[in-house]
């Protein structure tokens, strides 16, 4: 059992969590009945008797599999499975698991004794069916009481009386769990402990308001998280959070980590006074640091620094010196959001067929105050994650619609402009109009701008975020797949997809004249992308070869350092006034022909 108590009471009774909504008697009808009857018209007879309200099982020789509530047996059939069905009243245990055994009068003081410590009630043939009943129900429903009560026991030992939580012993079963699935998945597995300082609570508001302050807090983490992470209270001032292998990233556990210290840090209401709360966060890596339960734990409270708090902390000073780094990254995109660092730079896109540039990729680079350019593949994931790519992306609308409209008065030879966007942006709910607003404003046709969106985020959308591009489609905007073949293709599903463009990913376009499985793949986008009236792009030609073959295959337009590099503006039309003096593309062309 590894389920993550979800919602919260504002205060939890330990009897009233524990209590069930059955008592027992709701659960009797319905119940599990085994007849091992070996008398044929007797068996009949129990038959006609009891399925109307039970779900009967006839065959005793399958004991070990099958669940049931109740036996129902006779001499014969006891002297031939007692052995089974003692081994099933033991793994039972401590529950009940009730047998009636149905003998004869004559029977009665012989062949009752030796199976005492396994009958728990006998009833005598004839049999009178009220009282044959009311054994039954009585039995059954000592039967579901026991499981209750058994249930409320459980819970009461394995989750925490204030918040209802699941407690450290379901904590370490859960950790090891977890660490035996990731060493066979060999993925890796982050474990964050935090400690929140409640001693002022309890000192000015007792036991009561250290409990209101622990619920709060707990029902903030749980908000905090997503559903697949699993929230513990170990103690009363430490809780532990664990996510499954998989969805282990150092990016996502600092991401967790900053909704943690943003959802403590709100000022908690007590007795109608606020008061501010630390959280100190330590986070520990399997199997870096360890490779079992105890250890990992340990390595995660050991992490955590009470004179640093409001900033996880790692046990590998490695991860640290990664979090730091991660955490500067973001402090420093948001200033550059509002300081305008970014800057808007185009790569050229070529048609095979004319060998002109016909359109070009708008990609965003981030220059620091010290004139250091910083990676994209430092920063986008960064800013995906912390949801600043909303904004980015939509700068990068903004000034390439711009940048569009001052060609288009240039008569410069571009005939539309690629810029990239994510599932964040489209589920904007106002970002249909976005787009809209930012053509009209700009005196943009619709054709001169592509959206750019990766595989991925096709195949997880929502009907609504389909319906949304479905309608910047019908409108003329061009919709490219990017990276396309990576991961989801399938006719399936493109058919239904509002797109214009399939984009070959690089990784395939790499090897084109080496692999024949990558041949084949590219071979195969190229016809899916002829039936359904696409065009093709191929990114990262670097090659003369690459490019001959490419066309030769059917690919409409290129793409890579083959041709250009991405360059900002300038340079871009300096590089396109190169090209309409020497022409180098169409001698290119020309060659390939």
């Amino acid at each position: 059992m590894t389920s993550t108590v979800r919602t919260l009471p504002i205060m939890v009774n330990p009897e009233q969590k524990a209590e069930r909504k059955d008592d027992g008697l709701q659960r009797i009808q319905g119940a599990n009945v085994l007849l091992a009857i070996h008398n044929p018209n007797n068996l009949a007879l129990l038959r006609e008797q009891l399925s109307s309200d039970f779900r009967i099982y006839e065959n005793p020789s399958d004991i070990d599999n099958i669940e049931f509530d109740l036996a129902i047996i006779d001499i014969p059939s006891l002297e031939q499975y007692k052995d089974a069905l003692q081994d099933k009243k033991t793994r039972c245990e401590p529950t009940l698991l009730p047998v009636m055994l149905m003998l004869s009068k004559r029977d009665l003081k012989h062949k009752l004794r030796p199976y005492l410590a396994l009958v728990d009630e006998f009833i005598t043939m004839p049999v009178d069916k009220v009282e044959f009943m009311e054994r039954v129900v009585m039995l059954l429903r000592a039967r579901f009481l026991a499981i209750s009560q058994r249930d409320k026991l459980y819970y009461l030992a394995t989750h925490d009386r204030v918040t209802g939580l699941p407690n450290e012993q379901r904590c370490i079963e859960h950790v090891t769990d977890t660490i035996l699935s990731a060493s066979v998945l060999n993925q890796p597995v982050y474990v964050i402990v935090f400690s929140i300082n409640l001693d002022q609570v309890f000192k000015s508001f007792g036991h009561s308001g250290l409990d209101q302050a622990a619920v709060i807090c707990s029902q903030r983490t749980v908000s905090a998280i997503t559903d697949n992470d699993k929230l513990f209270r170990l103690t009363t001032d430490t809780w532990c959070l664990v996510n499954p292998p998989g969805q282990n990233s150092l990016n996502h556990t600092l991401s967790v980590c900053q909704q943690l210290i943003s959802a403590i840090s709100v000022p908690v209401s007590i007795e109608h006074d606020l008061i501010h709360l630390d959280i100190a966060i330590g986070v520990s890596h399997y199997p870096d640091d360890a490779v079992n339960t105890r250890r990992i734990l340990d390595a995660a409270i050991n992490a955590i620094n009470t004179k640093a708090p409001n900033t996880p902390h790692f046990y590998s000073k490695r991860l640290q010196q990664d979090a730091l780094r991660y955490i500067r990254t973001e402090t420093l995109l948001r200033q550059a959001i509002t300081k305008q660092q970014f800057e808007l730079w185009y790569q050229p896109q070529i048609d095979f067929a004319t060998g002109k540039v016909i359109s070009v990729e708008a990609l965003v680079r981030w220059r620091l105050p010290n004139g250091n350019l910083v990676s994209p593949g430092d920063f986008i994931p960064i800013a995906e994650k912390t949801g600043l790519i909303t904004q980015i992306d939509r700068w990068v609308i903004i000034q390439a619609c711009e940048t569009m409209a001052r060609w288009q008065e240039q008569a410069l030879c571009i005939e539309r402009v690629a810029v990239n966007v994510t599932a964040c942006d489209v589920e904007e709910d106002d970002f249909v109009s976005f787009i809209d607003d930012i053509l009209k404003k700009n005196h943009i046709p619709p054709p001169n701008l592509e959206l750019e969106i990766t595989e991925g985020v096709f195949f997880h959308s929502k009907s609504k975020n389909l319906e949304k591009l479905s309608q910047l489609r019908k409108r003329g905007l061009s919709i490219a797949v990017d990276d396309f073949g990576t991961g989801y293709s399938s006719l399936s599903y493109l058919h239904t997809l509002p797109i214009s463009t399939l984009k070959i990913d690089r990784s395939f376009i790499n090897s084109i004249l080496t692999s024949e499985n990558d041949i084949a793949i590219t071979e195969s986008i190229i016809w899916l992308a002829k039936t359904f009236k696409l065009q093709t792009v191929a990114e990262g030609v670097e090659t003369a070869d690459q490019a001959n073959y490419l066309k030769k295959l059917g690919v409409n337009i290129a793409q890579g350092f083959y041709y250009a590099k991405p360059m900002p503006e300038e340079q871009l039309i300096a590089w396109l006034q190169q090209q309409t003096n020497v022409k180098p593309i169409e001698q290119r062309q020309s060659q390939m022909s």
